[in-house]
């Protein structure tokens, strides 16, 4: 109850209201904030190991914006190699791991698609080359259209090629996860 105090005295209430353009810490999930092999896929929250390190600096980073969004491809899903919702389970997990860290992730958004056909049990109706899969921008497009978040003033952390283009394809900032560096 103090807390709220503070921040009602504070106006953080009138800072984070959506009549006003929020400025977004995005993450990627997969080798920005949990381990995950190359062309290997996380199907299992016991399979889940974490850069606790760079959570925590992330954590401190993310006070400098309205809220913290997980972007994440997860083409799994349409290869039939994990449900949908299973996926969500995990990223509750990681959430769960990342706010005992101190970083506080609002939401998440997940492509589930993919492009290449031939997997023994995919999901030919996610099977598609679709405008949310990264490097495309749909999935930030979606998430500054239904909160009101300027792009412009956002900045993506990601571990990939397609990262650095999907904030590049969205006029954002980029940060590598493996060169943090969040001197002033």
């Amino acid at each position: 109850l103090k807390q709220v105090e503070i921040d009602l005295r504070n106006k953080l209430n009138e800072l984070n209201s959506y009549r006003n353009k929020q400025n977004v810490l995005f993450i990627d999930r997969d080798n920005t904030i949990i381990k995950c092999k190359k062309d290997k896929y996380i199907l299992n929250a016991k399979d889940l190991e974490f850069f606790e390190d760079r959570i925590i600096k992330i954590a401190e980073l993310s006070k400098r914006f309205n809220t913290v969004i997980m972007v994440t491809n997860q083409p799994q899903i349409s290869m039939g190699l994990i449900k949908y919702q299973d996926v969500i389970n995990i990223n509750s997990k990681i959430i769960l791991k990342c706010q005992k860290l101190g970083l506080n992730i609002s939401s998440f958004y997940i492509c589930p698609h993919h492009p290449h056909q031939g997997f023994d049990n995919e999901i030919s109706s996610l099977k598609t080359k679709c405008f949310c899969r990264k490097p495309l921008p749909g999935l930030f497009l979606e998430a500054s259209f239904s909160r009101n978040i300027s792009l412009s003033n956002s900045l993506l952390i990601g571990d990939s090629w397609r990262d650095e283009f999907a904030a590049i394809n969205c006029d954002m900032k980029y940060q590598w996860a493996q060169k943090l560096d969040f001197s002033p």
